[in-house]
């Protein structure tokens, strides 16, 4: 009865955060995986098009390292969300407020991000923003580390 019931909570955890991840508008492309632990991305909103700010595409290109990853392309190797278990998902919803606030860690993982001076091949010409963010995914991985939200890689199984 008890995994019966673990099962179902994980099953609706699961399908919270999907349906969190379905309100963000935002697309990712891989630019480059740097050896200083950080990823750079394209990442637009096809929702807010031209009218998508550089704070937001930053916020989004944290919430993209952090819930849904970033898939391989152009060289790069598929980068997979921090954040894969029902139970790191549960653990960061508890603090995910604070984290995206004004004052909040986010800004600490991303360098301002630039116009992006070629569009992603799914843009064609349209006039929509995008912008290449620097993501550093190794810092944010120790900060979750720390938080308790994700185990450690070295800790084992």
């Amino acid at each position: 009865m008890k995994k019966f019931i673990l099962l179902f909570f994980s099953l609706i955890i699961l399908s919270l955060s999907t349906y969190a991840q379905k309100q963000f508008a935002y697309q990712v492309e891989c630019i480059s995986v740097e050896n200083s632990g950080s990823v750079k991305i394209k990442i637009w909103n096809t929702k807010k098009a031209k009218k998508y700010s550089q704070l937001q595409a930053r916020k989004d290109a944290v919430h993209a390292i952090l819930f849904s990853g970033v898939s391989g392309s152009n060289g790069c190797v598929t980068q997979k969300p921090l954040l894969s278990t029902p139970e790191s998902i549960e653990a960061f919803k508890k603090i995910e407020n604070y984290f995206f606030s004004k004052n909040g860690e986010w800004g600490k993982y991303t360098r301002e991000a630039s116009v992006a001076t070629t569009l992603p091949q799914q843009i064609g010409d349209k006039k929509w923003k995008v912008y290449q963010v620097s993501i550093s995914k190794d810092l944010l991985r120790k900060y979750l580390e720390e938080q308790k939200i994700i185990k450690s890689l070295n800790s084992g199984f």
